[in-house]
């Protein structure tokens, strides 16, 4: 096609040329020119007459050699030519235009079936991808990536090629997500290096990876300053929140506070209401330091104790009773306090039990020792009065 063009090219330059030197001439032609003008004339209408067969062999050869270069079925239309009409140069001419037009047509389908793999590979490239990311998330990863008949066989190397890059990237996600954590707990902004960067999903598993690390950083903090809130709260010390803690550490440690607070008045409150189970008179704590706070709390606690009394006399009722055992109620068992004084009334009431028995047992004693002397007395008294009667009758009989 190249070669048509520059041929053309050179004959229009030529007819140009012949036309200005035609007209320049006309002048001062003299007989001989004008016959000199005549036959480039003639020499002109022959070369285009021989451009015009040219073209159309060259076009004829090139349309037959494009068809054929793209079927790839060489010489095929060429069978159909006839040769013995045209002349050497003519052959050449059409042969020509069929090489180039069978070359030309032979890239176009090598192009097309290059383009049409590549679809096919991207395609199967990206099925696979995706199912390589599914085996490796459902831990069912194939050592061998699945082929599938059905498909072509660039399909295939491209799902194999994306399922083996799936399983890659994959790896190195976890590995992402590690070293993401890592610096997660260290209190600097997050730092993407390249190569995990350079992919979603290494990039993705990085940020979570951060993410986790800075909320695990940011947790324990909030549980060592709500520690230290709540032991300031405990002690009843006027809040005192660390200078420099980002918003919620700062809310945690107030939240501790608080909590210490509440804490000091529940135990307070505790330690008064089992006083009551071991002081039958209510006694302030003697500690100079103690808050004024923590005085209230206990006397409230003592004053709403109001089962000792009656527990008391449960267990002292339980010793005294023959034959019973103690039982402390289940829901005081694991009250110290109410456990010791349950235990003490119990064995006073034993004390007690015994000490009643051995005074019944005494007096029971006395008695029976008495009704045994006087039941001895009588009976004595009885046998010698049957023995005065005896011998009375006796004596009376021998008179």
């Amino acid at each position: 096609m190249r070669r048509k063009v520059i041929i053309a090219s050179a004959v229009s330059c030529l007819l140009v040329m012949n036309q200005n030197l035609l007209t320049e001439g006309e002048v001062y032609a003299s007989p001989n020119e004008e016959a000199n003008v005549n036959n480039t004339t003639t020499s002109l209408q022959e070369e285009t007459e021989v451009k015009e067969i040219f073209n159309r062999l060259y076009d004829e050869g090139y349309s037959l050699g494009e068809k054929d270069g793209y079927e790839e079925k060489k010489n095929e239309s060429l069978s159909s030519i006839t040769f013995t009409d045209k002349t050497s140069k003519e052959s050449q001419w059409l042969m020509l235009g069929y090489t180039i037009g069978y070359e030309k047509g032979k890239r176009r389908k090598q192009e097309e079936v290059k383009t049409q793999q590549g679809q096919e590979s991207n395609a199967g490239e990206q099925e696979g991808y995706q199912q390589g990311l599914e085996d490796y998330q459902h831990a069912t990863v194939a050592y061998t990536p699945p082929q599938t008949p059905a498909k072509s066989k660039d399909w295939n190397k491209g799902f194999a090629l994306g399922y083996k890059k799936a399983i890659e990237i994959m790896d190195l996600a976890v590995k992402a997500k590690k070293d993401g954590y890592n610096q997660g707990l260290e209190p600097d902004e997050i730092t993407i290096p390249e190569f995990y960067n350079a992919d979603e999903v290494t990039r993705k598993a990085y940020e979570e990876g951060f993410q986790t690390g800075q909320h695990k950083r940011t947790e324990k903090l909030k549980t060592q300053y709500e520690k230290e809130g709540f032991d300031q709260g405990y002690a009843l010390q006027d809040i005192s929140t660390p200078q420099g803690l980002a918003p919620e550490i700062a809310q945690a440690f107030k939240k501790g506070f608080v909590k210490g607070e509440d804490q000091k008045e529940k135990d307070t409150h505790k330690q008064g209401f089992n006083f009551a189970f071991t002081s039958l008179k209510y006694k302030t704590p003697s500690d100079d330091q103690i808050d004024t706070r923590t005085i209230q709390w206990f006397k409230e606690g003592y004053q709403s104790n109001k089962v000792a009394s009656s527990l008391r006399a449960v267990a002292y009722r339980a010793g005294w009773n023959i034959g019973g055992k103690m039982n402390v109620p289940t829901k005081y068992k694991d009250n110290k306090a109410a456990v010791a004084m349950y235990k003490k009334y119990y064995e006073l009431g034993q004390q007690k039990q015994k000490k009643t028995a051995f005074e019944v047992s005494t007096v029971l004693l006395v008695i029976i020792s008495a009704v045994g002397i006087y039941t001895l007395f009588r009976r004595n008294k009885n046998v010698s009065e049957e023995s005065d009667v005896e011998i009375y009758g006796t004596e009376k009989v021998a008179k």
